[in-house]
């Protein structure tokens, strides 16, 4: 610090302080080092009590974590979501879901860019939870300036009735990670419905070999691993006739459907052309995903193949994940408008890669 003698002498003041670059008044550290401190919360995805312990080694100065919140809260406020979602320079994508957060209590939802793979905005679901929470929050969306060609969603029945409402020349997507996630839920649980029936001494390597298995027998072929490149052939005319030949059969036409389809139309032809087949009927659980697949929701499920532009999965699961590890260092935000402070700081710096000021 550097003072100055006063040479007036009517002042009160013999000397004062001279303004110090990076310093304002009152503050006791320096611009810099308040960026820094906030960059590791942030960016290194570290907690309070490490960044203060850095501080203390690296800088010669100490912080609480008391401290380093509030710096991060104050850089935080100089930042708003409208502005930020204006330099994102959104795809026109929008993927919504919800999730539950740790130490939430209540689930939220959470809106991201399907293409760039952004967190965009998360709001919480209020407690008394009724009609109109989902249209509040895409019309929040809108009201920043997010205006998607195209929205991609769960299975939540809410979504597509909201979206059209708020969005009316949207088109709809589902989400084709839960809807491959509900197919596959009834394929495995055929197998393991099979493996249950298997009792007694003389089944048991056959038990142990379909446990094993079960996942490799629901992958694509030309995703098994050497080893399941060499059981899961055998395995086939080991079970001949039974209801795992019958599932590997399926999870083969959903992938020709999904995956090998042109257009729409020949989509819709291949999964007539499933329905129509007899060789599935005595199993519960086909007949469950062939329900699904013969619902209205299957047209939705397939606008991927009308507009290239569009993609079929929104990420909203690894946006999620993406979300989730934040939460996890500090084991969840106690407060809502700290979740929102530390999103802006992350859209920020990862993002935008723009330094955080403190001025």
């Amino acid at each position: 610090m550097v003072c100055a003698k006063c040479q007036n002498p009517n002042c009160s003041h013999k000397s004062f302080a001279l303004p110090v670059p990076e310093i304002k008044q009152y503050q006791r550290a320096t611009s810099p080092l308040i960026s820094e401190a906030v960059s590791g919360v942030v960016q290194d995805n570290s907690t309070l009590n490490r960044i203060a312990q850095r501080l203390s080694r690296s800088f010669n100065t100490t912080g609480s974590k008391s401290t380093l919140d509030r710096w991060k809260h104050r850089l935080a406020s100089q930042y708003d979501f409208p502005e930020i979602l204006s330099q994102l320079e959104f795809s026109g994508a929008l993927s919504i879901d919800e999730y539950m957060p740790r130490r939430g209590g209540r689930y939220e939802q959470i809106a991201g860019d399907a293409i760039h793979i952004r967190i965009l905005y998360i709001e919480p679901v209020p407690w008394l939870y009724g009609r109109g929470v989902t249209e509040k929050f895409l019309r929040k969306l809108d009201g920043w300036g997010i205006h998607p060609y195209c929205v991609i969603f769960d299975l939540w029945t809410t979504f597509p009735k909201v979206v059209r409402k708020v969005w009316p020349e949207a088109s709809l997507q589902y989400d084709h990670f839960h809807v491959i996630q509900r197919l596959w839920y009834s394929l495995k649980n055929a197998l393991i419905q099979f493996r249950k029936s298997l009792k007694g001494e003389r089944w048991k390597l056959h038990r142990e070999e379909l446990w094993e298995m079960k996942w490799g027998l629901l992958k694509h072929m030309d995703r098994w691993t050497e080893k399941e490149h060499l059981l899961i052939p055998e395995m086939i005319q080991i079970y001949r006739g039974t209801p795992v030949e019958k599932v590997l059969l399926f999870k083969e036409e959903i992938w020709s459907i999904f995956d090998l389809s042109k257009t729409k139309t020949e989509a819709m032809a291949k999964r007539n052309a499933l329905a129509k087949e007899h060789w599935w009927r005595d199993s519960w659980h086909l007949q469950k995903c062939m329900e699904f697949l013969m619902s209205p929701k299957f047209d939705s499920m397939l606008t991927y193949l009308e507009d290239s532009k569009i993609p079929r999965s929104g990420h909203s699961e690894t946006l999620i994940n993406v979300w989730r590890q934040i939460e996890t260092v500090r084991r969840g935000f106690k407060t809502h408008q700290g979740r929102l402070d530390h999103l802006k700081l992350f859209q920020v710096t990862r993002y935008l890669h723009l330094p955080l000021s403190s001025e």
